[in-house]
């Protein structure tokens, strides 16, 4: 169900959502945010990625633009027990790459996150790897 509020901004910038809706969509101490804004349109959104308790990593990949690619990186992950819990993907405009930005779970993986970082490489179509730890 969609809710609208008014709320006051406080000091540098601080939003507070009211509580009776943080336990509604998840906020609270340790969860994880995406935070989209787009500063043409002077729009904020928030959308939840993970509850607390999860490691996370986020996935950067410049990729050939070509069906089955996206299917080879998850059958990738999933192989190595890391949950996609978002993923985004933009084609390069005239270069026939594409970019990729997920965010995963790692917490039940076996293997570290530079091995993962090597499996993600032996795809043939990956042209770049960026993994990165979120706090």
């Amino acid at each position: 169900m969609r809710h609208y509020e008014i709320v006051k901004i406080k000091e540098n910038g601080k939003i507070e959502i009211p509580l009776e809706f943080t336990y509604e969509i998840g906020l609270v101490k340790d969860s994880y945010f995406l935070i989209e804004i787009d500063t043409d349109l002077k729009e904020v959104h928030i959308e939840r990625v993970a509850l607390p308790g999860k490691k996370l990593v986020e996935i950067e990949l410049v990729v050939e633009d070509k069906p089955g690619v996206l299917a080879k990186i998850s059958g990738t992950l999933g192989r190595n027990k890391a949950n996609i819990l978002f993923s985004e993907t933009e084609e390069l405009e005239g270069i026939g790459l594409a970019a990729i930005v997920a965010v995963i779970n790692v917490s039940e993986m076996k293997i570290s996150i530079n091995e993962l970082r090597k499996e993600l490489s032996k795809v043939k179509e990956v042209k770049e790897v960026t993994l990165k730890a979120l706090e």
